[in-house]
């Protein structure tokens, strides 16, 4: 097997483990074997532990050695530092943004708040998410700071999986339909100090303390004297 194809092979199984992450369909808490992820991905040992590697870097999974992988539980003073990191980045881009005067980007934006619409009909709460993703990432998009949203992605699994868990009730969702409405009619007339506050607020509506997200679902995260990676980090 060719280099590019065995570093594909890999890829494949990190971006399908980190989807499954991300998504709940592997759960916080829940232990992992190479072996088992190989076969059901169909795929050597190799890749999986690789897979494994990068997700520890990541803080998706905590590496027992000689025993197992498990998925992170959800730190919840991760998710302030993650949903700390989102905020500067993206209210850093909002003057350049607004400079570039691109419509068709607003209108883009629209189109997504459309599918999360939808999304919300459906009750599908992965692709409601992908949808509110697309849409800020289009601020990235337009001022070229791909890097900044590449720092957001690679860095925002605890808050990401909080995220999941917050809007499955119905009036979260229209919420942030409504938030983002306004965000794109803000943007429309440039009034640029109302839409810093208009995101700020819209980033920091997942309070940890006041959504009561830990004590419904104590399974899924981390207790305060659970130090995860400090006790778990190794290799298989």
């Amino acid at each position: 097997m060719g280099s590019m194809e065995r570093r594909s092979i890999q890829t494949l199984v990190y971006e399908e483990l980190k989807k499954n992450i991300m998504s709940l369909r592997l759960k916080p808490g829940q232990a992992m074997s190479t072996q088992e992820m190989a076969t059901r991905l169909k795929v050597s040992r190799t890749p999986v532990r690789e897979a494994f590697l990068h997700l520890q870097s990541e803080g998706l999974v905590e590496m027992i050695p000689q025993r197992e992988t498990i998925v992170s539980k959800i730190d919840l003073k991760r998710v302030e530092q993650e949903k700390f990191i989102r905020e500067c980045l993206e209210l850093g881009v909002i003057d350049q943004f607004l400079e570039k005067k691109d419509r068709e980007a607003i209108h883009m934006m629209s189109g997504l708040i459309q599918i999360q619409e939808q999304c919300d009909q459906a009750m599908d709460y992965v692709g409601f998410l992908d949808a509110d993703d697309r849409f800020h990432k289009v601020l990235f998009d337009v001022t070229g700071q791909q890097m900044a949203w590449a720092t957001i992605a690679q860095r925002n699994g605890h808050y990401n999986r909080l995220r999941i868990l917050y809007i499955q009730e119905q009036a979260v969702m229209e919420s942030s339909i409504q938030q983002h409405a306004q965000i794109v009619s803000l943007l429309e007339i440039g009034e640029r100090e109302s839409i810093r506050r208009a995101l700020a607020s819209h980033i920091q509506r997942l309070d940890v303390e006041q959504t009561g997200l830990a004590a419904a679902y104590p399974d899924y995260v981390a207790s305060g004297d659970e130090s995860g990676s400090e006790r778990r980090i190794g290799t298989l």
